[in-house]
């Protein structure tokens, strides 16, 4: 009888293991991490709406140090037909709120300016996401780390002593990999055609050809690029796809990258 009741607490220990790993794994399942997703656009419309309303409060106060495209003002004030000063421009506009609001729009600092912000926001979104799976992705200043032509990657202290110059460079690293894979990463926001938003594929372009030539095939470089430009995105990424340590996609496929191999 005592044989049998201990076979009997055996038996319901095992099964109660078994349910309780069942549990675990369960709960594990539910909190794997999930990517953060962005509108990139959106919130560049945003903070250019934000610039327009700081813009006219600076016309309002009469001080145009502060939110202002100095060069855009510069240019009202040379254009020949107004013939106008700073101050018969302010006079204007003091009893005028249509004249401020139309004002403030044409010298508000450009939302498209300031990717830098965008970026700094890509960057630290996918780090939230890949510090859970073992992978610290540490946002880097604009001379922190660059890639050189001849194959190294050079601190700025080194590119100082080294007396290098732009020109001997690809453009700088904007963040680094660290933990489970070590790393680098190219990133960019572009939203349209024009300007400094043309040269942004081709910077893609030579940071991955800079990586099949030199590239440390033990660490991981990524493109993170967000863009309304889907042709030539799906150039760039068709064109290196099987390269096995160029990693390109947006800020929620770059997360679920790290979310697939090395979330445990």
């Amino acid at each position: 009888m005592k044989i049998y009741c201990i076979i009997n607490i055996i038996n319901l220990i095992s099964k109660s293991s078994y349910i309780l790993k069942g549990i675990l794994k369960h709960k594990m399942e539910i909190i794997k991490p999930i990517p953060i997703q962005l509108n990139m656009f959106d919130l560049r419309n945003e903070r250019q709406k934000i610039n327009n309303l700081s813009a006219i409060e600076s016309i309002k106060k009469c001080d145009l140090s502060k939110n202002i495209n100095l060069r855009e003002l510069d240019r009202i004030l040379r254009y020949e037909l107004l013939n106008t000063t700073k101050e018969e421009l302010l006079d204007e506009c003091k009893n005028n709120h249509m004249m401020t609001t139309i004002l403030g729009g044409r010298l508000a600092i450009n939302a498209s300016r300031q990717g830098t912000k965008d970026e700094e926001l890509q960057i630290n979104t996918c780090n939230i996401t890949s510090s859970k799976c073992g992978v610290i992705i540490e946002k880097l200043t604009s001379t922190a780390f660059r890639p050189t032509k001849s194959g190294e990657v050079v601190s700025n202290k080194q590119f100082k002593e080294k007396n290098l110059s732009k020109n001997d460079c690809l453009k700088s690293f904007d963040a680094k990999i660290s933990g489970k894979v070590n790393g680098w990463i190219f990133a960019k926001v572009v939203i349209g055609d024009g300007g400094h938003q043309d040269n942004v594929f081709e910077e893609a372009h030579l940071f991955c050809e800079w990586v099949i030539t030199y590239g440390n095939k033990e660490e991981l470089f990524v493109v993170l690029v967000d863009t309304n430009l889907y042709s030539k995105f799906h150039e760039l990424r068709e064109k290196y796809k099987n390269v096995s340590n160029i990693l390109i996609g947006n800020h929620i496929e770059i997360q679920q990258h790290f979310i697939d191999y090395y979330y445990v």
